[in-house]
């Protein structure tokens, strides 16, 4: 009884391992004009030739990529906004990302603040905002991606949890099977 048990453990420990390996995750950062980034799953490997989507908030699509070999991509919007990346890395894999190259949040808020009027010239706060915006980019990149890396593997209490589904599964499938047992003698 106890040998079933932990080879029914095994099994299902074995089954549950692939599915959290295989989970696409999407990195993309706006540096200047362009909106650049890769693809990678969880456990290794990034997705060649997989299909990228880039639409508007409404849904409009503004343009259809392949990611390198790298798993890489870069894109330069026709205008100033925000987009929706759509990464389709095969196998029912799909991660997604929104991103603004306007300055605007990323996701619309509920609430537009607007700022007062400035005395120093448009086309100077222009130029002033790219370069503050494109010297933190450059600081935060290695950042970024530490983020998405560590966000992506699969943490102590992730086992932990699993395995606790295990054992409670397998604990009623037992209580079950007892019960079925009892009624019958």
């Amino acid at each position: 009884m106890i040998r079933r048990l932990v080879t029914a453990l095994v099994a299902f420990a074995c089954l549950a391992l692939p599915a959290e390996a295989h989970r696409l995750k999407l990195f993309a950062q706006v540096t200047g004009d362009t909106i650049a980034g890769y693809g990678f799953y969880i456990g290794g490997g990034r997705p060649e030739g997989a299909d990228l989507v880039v639409t508007t908030p409404e849904g409009k699509e503004v343009s259809q990529l392949k990611t390198g070999e790298d798993g890489g991509f870069s894109f330069r919007p026709p205008t100033p906004g925000r987009y929706r990346l759509t990464l389709s890395g095969g196998d029912g894999h799909f991660a997604s990302i929104d991103i603004s190259t306007d300055g605007t949040p990323a996701a619309p808020s509920p609430t537009t603040v607007t700022p007062a009027a400035s005395a120093v010239p448009v086309d100077l706060d222009a130029r002033i905002a790219q370069a503050v915006d494109a010297a933190v980019a450059r600081q935060i990149r290695p950042l970024l991606k530490a983020y998405d890396a560590a966000d992506g593997r699969v943490r102590f209490n992730d086992l932990v949890g699993g395995l606790g589904w295990i054992i409670g599964l397998a604990g009623l499938w037992a209580w079950f099977r007892s019960r079925r047992s009892g009624h019958g003698s």
